[in-house]
């Protein structure tokens, strides 16, 4: 087997891997908040911008040397997110803007201490990790505080006893959820490696396309499922958990693990992109009443545009 093959291989089951082991991981978060009584929005929130799948994976990259790559599970998930993943949403299922502002403004805010982190030295050190995890955690303690219209009220099946107090299900949950991102990251990274070496591609350009469209497919699910149950304000909710923990939580904690070098393509392009589609996303949940299959047509033509200026070779 040549080994593009092999490392296509590697990749994709990694991928597969993190998924599975993010979703069982999630449910045992979400039952682990049950038993203790956490407030839904704010386990929801977390859980829903966390993205453990993303940070393992990044932090296993950082580990591994590929700078580029962990910041692919940051800058490329977002814009994913928020263009592609956001914008087949709405395709399928336009939204009622519901969500306090307090939402456009903790992603806005999120974006100051990204920016400063990225661009004072190109070297995302420590010490801003370290920066970035406090905002994400006093963004994140402002919008529970602010935003009461993101709680939910517990199904019949959170109330049952039998659900909550399953302690050993929720333990197994959570570690079958962990081990399976953990060897699902060291995959992807083992493939990506393989593969930018086998093919000679650029470690920026894979690590914010392939690798970030492969740890964010779920996000669109994310989105979907509440709104076509009639909750967009959890879906939207998403959208803005995923901003505030990504640039802030994710990211500080990746720095924490080891300081990324930012390449200089990624200041030229990757994180302007994210910067505009962040702020265009958080006005329009600031201002708009509905969200509707014509902003989602608009957003995947930007993710069409961001794909497009990645194999440009003006960069």
């Amino acid at each position: 087997m040549t080994p593009w093959l092999v490392g296509a291989a590697l990749f994709i089951v990694g991928v597969a891997l993190v998924l599975w082991g993010a979703e069982r991981f999630t449910d045992g978060a979400i039952r682990t908040a049950t038993l203790f009584a956490l407030s839904p929005f704010f386990v929801g929130i977390v859980v829903s911008g966390f993205e453990p799948e993303n940070l393992v994976t990044g932090g296993a990259a950082a580990l591994a040397g590929l700078h580029q790559v962990a910041l692919g599970t940051v800058i490329g998930a977002a814009i994913f997110m928020l263009t592609a993943g956001l914008g087949v949403a709405l395709l399928l299922v336009p939204m009622k803007v519901s969500i306090p502002k307090a939402g456009a403004v903790a992603m806005i805010v999120s974006l100051i201490p990204f920016t400063i982190a990225l661009w004072i030295d190109g070297v995302v050190s420590r010490a801003e990790g370290a920066l970035l995890v406090v905002v994400a955690v006093g963004l994140l303690g402002w919008l529970y505080r602010r935003s009461p219209v993101f709680l939910r009220p517990k199904t019949d099946e959170e109330e049952s006893p039998g659900w909550a107090n399953s302690r050993a299900r929720t333990v197994l949950l959570l570690a079958a959820g962990l081990v399976a991102m953990l060897a699902g990251a060291a995959l992807v990274v083992e493939g990506a490696s393989r593969l930018i070496e086998s093919l000679g591609i650029s470690e920026t350009i894979f690590g914010m396309t392939v690798v970030a469209i492969g740890e964010s497919l779920e996000e669109t699910a994310r989105m979907v499922a509440p709104a076509r149950r009639g909750h967009p304000d959890l879906a939207l909710g998403n959208v803005v958990g995923t901003i505030v923990i990504l640039l802030a939580l994710n990211l500080g904690l990746i720095a924490l693990v080891r300081p990324l070098t930012v390449d200089p393509l990624v200041l030229r392009l990757h994180a302007p992109y994210l910067l505009g589609c962040t702020l265009f996303v958080a006005i329009a949940l600031a201002f708009a009443r509905r969200l509707g299959r014509i902003m989602g047509g608009f957003l995947l033509l930007l993710y069409a545009l961001y794909l497009a200026l990645n194999v440009s070779p003006t960069w």
